[in-house]
């Protein structure tokens, strides 16, 4: 009897002290300022994760600077960094002593596969060795005439909306993810998705994904899944459409893979690039089927919704600030004389009042408002001890 009760003991002891007492008061981390913790399982999850994020970190670090420390799931502590000489540390000069850090491995590779997104270390450097030509100025250039052609087309498109003029508003944002998913179509793989024009599958899979019926999949959800993978399998409407999205996603990725890979003409586009370059490398140097397959799938997933997230935004913020919006205006009308025609790179290239509208935009409401990364040894960081982290 007397050791079940010790083992009863031993095991609640245990959690207290590594989910309750290291993590708040003896970790090295415990040091660093951040906010009080409100609840002692689910850490920030209650009161700062589950508001809006964006507009709370703003807050936070504002009070307590550039690194500060918050608490998840069972008190497990995360850092976030803002400092922006820590930040170039991080992602630019010692990128690779920084890997990625994913909170939840399975749901990440479930949409990106074994492409640049999900690899570390030397098979990230091989992708990215693979895939910087394609994104060349040469390679730019040559994809021009296919944005500029999307670019009339969403400009028709709403001309057709606006008709007679008595619809007093238009709703811009059904058009600018299907337009998007149209262009990476074209510029990506040669393909005609046609998103504008017919219920394209891949759009109403990627929709699917990205609202899950209205809501995104919560951080703490993903946290849970990453403790107890069983959860993403219990048949819920959700788990199903989930499923049935991704893998209409990875078919049509598969099926782009394979018609490259059998084309006796390839184009320019950056698959055909990619499948060509690939084929004159030794064996042991080539993507694998796989990798190539998840390349296509990070293409489709993270190019499709940063990409029309952020132009929705800049013309949100050009709604919202009718001066800016007549100066940029001014500045296009100036370069691009015959509003009908298609500019070229260099016009385009001139339209300096533009570039730092979109780059404005992208800093105040960023795609992706947030990245993660792990140290892998020992690291001070502005005066602080941060331990590694096992990952």
């Amino acid at each position: 009897m007397y050791y079940y009760l010790i083992a009863i003991f031993s095991l609640i002891g245990y959690i207290l002290y590594k989910c309750y007492i290291y993590p708040l008061y003896l970790s090295p981390l415990s040091k660093l300022p951040g906010p009080p913790v409100s609840n002692l399982i689910l850490g920030h999850y209650t009161s700062i994760l589950n508001n809006k994020q964006g507009e709370t970190f703003t807050h936070l670090i504002k009070k307590y600077g550039g690194i500060f420390r918050y608490n998840v799931l069972l008190n497990k502590p995360y850092l976030s960094i803002s400092d922006q000489k820590l930040v170039q540390q991080i992602l630019i000069t010692r990128a690779y002593e920084f890997p990625k850090f994913f909170l939840n491995k399975i749901l990440t590779k479930e949409l990106v596969g074994e492409s640049i997104s999900f690899t570390q270390g030397d098979a990230h450097k091989r992708q990215r060795k693979m895939m910087n030509p394609s994104f060349s100025i040469a390679a730019v250039k040559e994809m021009i005439p296919l944005l500029v052609q999307a670019g009339h087309k969403l400009k028709d498109n709403w001309m057709k909306q606006i008709g007679n003029k008595k619809e007093e508003r238009i709703t811009i944002t059904e058009l600018i993810p299907k337009i998007t998913l149209d262009i990476i179509g074209l510029v990506g793989f040669n393909y005609e998705f046609n998103s504008t024009t017919t219920d394209s599958e891949l759009a109403r899979a990627y929709h699917s994904l990205v609202s899950g019926g209205g809501d995104v999949v919560s951080p703490l959800l993903i946290e849970l899944i990453s403790y107890f993978p069983f959860i993403r399998n219990i048949p819920t409407d959700f788990a199903k459409q989930r499923w049935d999205a991704i893998k209409r996603i990875n078919n049509i990725s598969n099926q782009l893979v394979a018609d490259k890979k059998n084309a006796t003409i390839r184009g320019k586009d950056f698959l055909s690039l990619l499948v060509q370059a690939n084929e004159g490398l030794p064996v042991d140097e080539q993507l694998t089927h796989d990798e190539l397959i998840g390349l296509v799938m990070t293409i489709l997933f993270a190019g499709h919704e940063t990409t029309s997230t952020s132009l929705t935004w800049s013309l949100y913020y050009l709604a919202k600030n009718p001066d800016i919006q007549d100066r940029l205006r001014k500045e296009i009308l100036e370069v691009f004389t015959d509003r009908n025609g298609f500019p070229t790179f260099d016009e385009i290239d001139h339209l300096k009042y533009l570039d730092c509208v979109y780059k404005e935009s992208l800093r105040i409401m960023p795609p992706i408002p947030s990245l993660t990364r792990y140290n892998k040894k020992d690291e001070i960081m502005n005066g602080y001890v941060i331990p590694k982290v096992l990952s």
